[in-house]
Protein backbone atom coordinates (compact mmCIF):
# COMPACT_ATOMS: atom_id res chain seq x y z
CA UNK A 1 0.00 0.00 0.00
CA UNK A 2 1.38 3.35 -0.78
CA UNK A 3 0.17 6.89 1.46
CA UNK A 4 0.27 9.47 -1.14
CA UNK A 5 -0.26 13.48 0.24
CA UNK A 6 -3.70 15.87 0.07
CA UNK A 7 -4.82 15.30 -3.52
CA UNK A 8 -5.30 19.54 -4.44
CA UNK A 9 -8.64 21.30 -4.12
CA UNK A 10 -11.39 21.29 -6.61
CA UNK A 11 -12.14 25.14 -5.61
CA UNK A 12 -8.36 26.01 -5.70
CA UNK A 13 -7.81 24.29 -9.14
CA UNK A 14 -11.35 25.33 -10.79
CA UNK A 15 -10.44 28.73 -9.79
CA UNK A 16 -7.11 28.80 -11.48
CA UNK A 17 -8.12 27.61 -14.41
CA UNK A 18 -11.14 30.24 -14.82
CA UNK A 19 -8.93 32.86 -14.30
CA UNK A 20 -6.51 31.59 -16.62
CA UNK A 21 -8.86 30.46 -19.69
CA UNK A 22 -10.35 34.30 -18.60
CA UNK A 23 -13.84 32.87 -18.24
CA UNK A 24 -16.40 35.29 -16.66
CA UNK A 25 -13.62 38.07 -17.88
CA UNK A 26 -13.98 38.72 -21.55
CA UNK A 27 -13.89 42.52 -21.54
CA UNK A 28 -10.27 41.98 -20.30
CA UNK A 29 -9.13 38.92 -22.53
CA UNK A 30 -10.15 41.93 -25.49
CA UNK A 31 -8.04 44.28 -24.02
CA UNK A 32 -4.99 42.11 -23.66
CA UNK A 33 -5.56 40.95 -27.19
CA UNK A 34 -5.58 43.81 -28.45
CA UNK A 35 -2.77 44.89 -26.55
CA UNK A 36 -0.75 42.10 -28.40
CA UNK A 37 -1.38 42.33 -31.28
CA UNK A 38 -0.87 46.16 -31.06
CA UNK A 39 2.09 45.20 -30.45
CA UNK A 40 2.55 42.74 -33.41
CA UNK A 41 1.90 45.80 -35.78
CA UNK A 42 4.76 47.96 -33.90
CA UNK A 43 7.11 45.55 -34.01
CA UNK A 44 6.60 44.92 -37.78
CA UNK A 45 6.68 48.76 -38.45
CA UNK A 46 10.84 48.68 -37.53
CA UNK A 47 10.98 45.87 -40.62
CA UNK A 48 8.93 48.42 -42.54
CA UNK A 49 11.44 51.59 -42.73
CA UNK A 50 9.74 54.11 -40.09
CA UNK A 51 12.22 56.44 -39.23
CA UNK A 52 11.79 57.24 -35.47
CA UNK A 53 9.84 60.57 -35.80
CA UNK A 54 7.08 58.39 -37.42
CA UNK A 55 7.33 56.18 -34.85
CA UNK A 56 7.02 58.25 -32.25
CA UNK A 57 4.70 60.39 -33.79
CA UNK A 58 1.78 56.86 -34.21
CA UNK A 59 3.03 54.84 -30.96
CA UNK A 60 4.15 58.01 -28.10
CA UNK A 61 2.49 61.12 -26.80
CA UNK A 62 5.93 63.03 -28.16
CA UNK A 63 3.68 65.66 -30.01
CA UNK A 64 2.05 66.78 -26.68
CA UNK A 65 0.12 69.13 -27.08
CA UNK A 66 -0.02 69.07 -30.71
CA UNK A 67 -2.53 66.13 -32.03
CA UNK A 68 -1.50 63.23 -32.95
CA UNK A 69 -2.31 59.25 -33.62
CA UNK A 70 0.27 58.87 -30.72
CA UNK A 71 -2.34 60.80 -27.71
CA UNK A 72 -4.60 58.08 -27.87
CA UNK A 73 -2.48 55.09 -29.54
CA UNK A 74 -0.16 55.66 -26.79
CA UNK A 75 -2.31 53.45 -24.35
CA UNK A 76 -1.81 50.70 -26.00
CA UNK A 77 1.84 51.02 -27.30
CA UNK A 78 4.45 49.44 -25.70
CA UNK A 79 8.45 49.53 -25.66
CA UNK A 80 9.70 47.74 -28.98
CA UNK A 81 11.91 44.53 -28.37
CA UNK A 82 14.13 43.53 -26.47
CA UNK A 83 13.08 45.40 -23.75
CA UNK A 84 9.58 43.36 -23.26
CA UNK A 85 9.49 43.52 -19.67
CA UNK A 86 6.91 46.50 -19.84
CA UNK A 87 4.53 44.84 -22.33
CA UNK A 88 4.46 41.57 -20.18
CA UNK A 89 3.75 43.59 -16.71
CA UNK A 90 1.39 45.16 -17.79
CA UNK A 91 -0.32 42.43 -19.26
CA UNK A 92 0.16 40.68 -15.85
CA UNK A 93 -1.55 43.68 -14.08
CA UNK A 94 -4.48 43.46 -16.42
CA UNK A 95 -4.61 39.49 -16.01
CA UNK A 96 -4.70 40.04 -12.29
CA UNK A 97 -6.56 42.85 -11.95
CA UNK A 98 -8.96 43.93 -14.13
CA UNK A 99 -9.89 40.30 -14.10
CA UNK A 100 -11.02 40.30 -10.66
CA UNK A 101 -12.44 44.14 -11.24
CA UNK A 102 -14.15 42.29 -14.03
CA UNK A 103 -16.13 40.50 -11.40
CA UNK A 104 -17.23 43.13 -10.01
CA UNK A 105 -18.04 45.39 -13.30
CA UNK A 106 -19.83 45.02 -16.53
CA UNK A 107 -17.54 44.25 -19.40
CA UNK A 108 -18.42 48.06 -21.31
CA UNK A 109 -17.11 49.38 -18.17
CA UNK A 110 -13.80 47.97 -17.60
CA UNK A 111 -13.12 49.23 -21.34
CA UNK A 112 -14.25 52.47 -20.49
CA UNK A 113 -12.48 52.60 -17.23
CA UNK A 114 -8.91 51.57 -18.69
CA UNK A 115 -9.27 53.62 -21.85
CA UNK A 116 -10.33 56.99 -19.65
CA UNK A 117 -7.56 56.29 -17.20
CA UNK A 118 -5.04 55.48 -19.44
CA UNK A 119 -5.63 58.59 -21.98
CA UNK A 120 -5.92 60.62 -18.65
CA UNK A 121 -2.47 59.05 -17.13
CA UNK A 122 -0.47 59.76 -20.61
CA UNK A 123 -1.98 63.04 -21.09
CA UNK A 124 -1.27 64.24 -17.76
CA UNK A 125 2.38 62.47 -17.56
CA UNK A 126 3.29 64.44 -20.76
CA UNK A 127 1.63 67.77 -19.45
CA UNK A 128 3.79 67.43 -15.90
CA UNK A 129 7.54 66.01 -17.31
CA UNK A 130 7.36 67.26 -20.73
CA UNK A 131 8.32 64.28 -22.06
CA UNK A 132 6.66 61.68 -24.25
CA UNK A 133 5.11 58.79 -22.68
CA UNK A 134 3.77 55.35 -23.86
CA UNK A 135 2.19 52.08 -22.79
CA UNK A 136 -1.17 50.51 -21.00
CA UNK A 137 0.43 51.11 -17.18
CA UNK A 138 -2.35 53.88 -15.89
CA UNK A 139 -4.97 51.68 -17.42
CA UNK A 140 -3.64 48.53 -15.81
CA UNK A 141 -3.06 50.11 -12.47
CA UNK A 142 -6.46 51.49 -12.29
CA UNK A 143 -7.73 48.11 -11.63
CA UNK A 144 -5.18 47.76 -9.13
CA UNK A 145 -6.41 50.61 -7.42
CA UNK A 146 -9.92 50.00 -7.94
CA UNK A 147 -10.03 46.24 -6.81
CA UNK A 148 -8.08 46.88 -3.17
CA UNK A 149 -11.06 50.17 -2.68
CA UNK A 150 -13.81 48.30 -4.01
CA UNK A 151 -13.19 45.39 -1.70
CA UNK A 152 -12.71 47.25 1.17
CA UNK A 153 -15.30 49.09 0.85
CA UNK A 154 -18.22 47.31 -0.68
CA UNK A 155 -16.98 44.02 0.44
CA UNK A 156 -15.67 44.43 3.96
CA UNK A 157 -18.05 42.19 5.66
CA UNK A 158 -17.25 39.64 2.94
CA UNK A 159 -13.26 39.67 3.28
CA UNK A 160 -11.93 36.47 4.91
CA UNK A 161 -8.65 37.52 6.61
CA UNK A 162 -7.96 35.34 9.53
CA UNK A 163 -6.50 32.34 8.30
CA UNK A 164 -5.82 30.23 11.40
CA UNK A 165 -8.31 28.13 11.28
CA UNK A 166 -7.24 26.99 8.11
CA UNK A 167 -4.12 24.95 6.64
CA UNK A 168 -1.70 26.75 4.80
CA UNK A 169 -2.31 25.04 1.31
CA UNK A 170 -6.46 25.34 1.78
CA UNK A 171 -8.41 27.00 -0.79
CA UNK A 172 -10.10 28.93 2.21
CA UNK A 173 -6.84 30.01 3.66
CA UNK A 174 -4.98 30.99 0.18
CA UNK A 175 -8.03 33.23 -1.24
CA UNK A 176 -7.63 34.83 2.76
CA UNK A 177 -3.61 35.48 1.58
CA UNK A 178 -5.22 36.43 -1.62
CA UNK A 179 -7.46 39.32 -0.33
CA UNK A 180 -5.33 40.38 2.06
CA UNK A 181 -1.97 41.15 -0.58
CA UNK A 182 -4.79 42.55 -2.74
CA UNK A 183 -5.80 45.14 -0.20
CA UNK A 184 -2.21 45.93 0.72
CA UNK A 185 -0.33 46.27 -2.69
CA UNK A 186 -1.93 49.12 -3.65
CA UNK A 187 -1.12 50.90 -0.81
CA UNK A 188 2.10 50.16 -0.75
CA UNK A 189 2.91 50.21 -4.59
CA UNK A 190 1.92 53.87 -3.96
CA UNK A 191 4.72 54.68 -0.87
CA UNK A 192 6.54 53.08 -3.69
CA UNK A 193 5.59 55.45 -6.69
CA UNK A 194 6.17 58.19 -4.10
CA UNK A 195 9.08 57.16 -3.02
CA UNK A 196 10.65 56.97 -6.78
CA UNK A 197 8.75 60.41 -7.55
CA UNK A 198 11.22 62.50 -5.28
CA UNK A 199 14.39 60.00 -6.20
CA UNK A 200 13.94 57.75 -3.38
CA UNK A 201 13.64 54.65 -5.34
CA UNK A 202 15.03 54.25 -9.00
CA UNK A 203 12.39 55.34 -11.07
CA UNK A 204 14.98 54.08 -14.69
CA UNK A 205 12.72 54.58 -17.84
CA UNK A 206 9.26 54.22 -15.91
CA UNK A 207 6.20 56.82 -16.23
CA UNK A 208 5.90 57.87 -12.67
CA UNK A 209 3.64 60.47 -13.10
CA UNK A 210 1.60 58.17 -15.01
CA UNK A 211 1.54 55.28 -12.67
CA UNK A 212 0.92 57.41 -9.68
CA UNK A 213 -2.21 58.94 -11.84
CA UNK A 214 -3.78 55.27 -12.87
CA UNK A 215 -3.45 53.89 -9.56
CA UNK A 216 -5.67 57.08 -7.89
CA UNK A 217 -7.38 57.16 -10.03
CA UNK A 218 -8.82 53.83 -9.97
CA UNK A 219 -8.99 54.28 -6.23
CA UNK A 220 -10.98 57.51 -6.68
CA UNK A 221 -13.96 56.04 -9.25
CA UNK A 222 -14.35 53.08 -6.92
CA UNK A 223 -15.07 55.54 -4.29
CA UNK A 224 -17.22 57.67 -6.24
CA UNK A 225 -18.75 54.37 -7.91
CA UNK A 226 -19.66 53.56 -4.25
CA UNK A 227 -21.18 56.69 -3.05
CA UNK A 228 -23.24 57.17 -5.95
CA UNK A 229 -24.86 53.67 -5.20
Amino acid sequence: MTHIGALPQLPLVDEFYRRLTFRKRRATQSLILSILLWYVFQVGTLYLGWTVEQWQWVFTTASFPALSPGLVFAIISHVPPPNVTHLLGNVAFLWLFAGESEQHMGGIEVLWVFVAAALVAVTVSSAVTGQSTLGASGGALAFVGFYGAHLSLAHREGLELDTSDYGPVQYEALRAYWQGAVLLFPLGFGIYLLGQSVGFFPAGNADVIGHLVGLVLGAGYAVGRKWLQ
